[in-house]
């Protein structure tokens, strides 16, 4: 088995056994708090592990494994080349125009 799989199999059932039933969009809302600690502290490696676990614990509970996932990725980065970018805002995000 794939080892992404693996890990997110064995985030689900720790997530599943320590919290209970969860949705999907509380994931989303979890990561997005996470997100901005990892925001406030980017050389914190343990808050981009926090992310990732909610990412694909997240990703679990709507029904998608490891590999939809990185099909996703690869789908939406074919997207992302074929856009056109702004400039950076204050915070340095660049977003699409286009």
């Amino acid at each position: 088995m794939d080892r992404w799989q693996q890990l997110q199999d064995d985030i689900g059932v720790f997530t599943d056994k320590t919290f209970g039933e969860s949705t999907p969009q509380a994931k989303a809302h979890h990561l997005s708090e996470e997100a901005l600690e990892a925001a406030a502290d980017p050389q914190d490696i343990i808050e981009w592990a926090d992310c990732t676990i909610l990412l694909l614990d997240g990703v679990r509970k709507a029904g998608f494994s490891t590999e939809d996932l990185y099909q996703a990725v690869l789908k939406k980065m074919e997207i992302n080349r074929n856009r056109k970018w702004g400039e950076k805002d204050a915070n340095g995000v660049v977003r699409h125009v286009k």
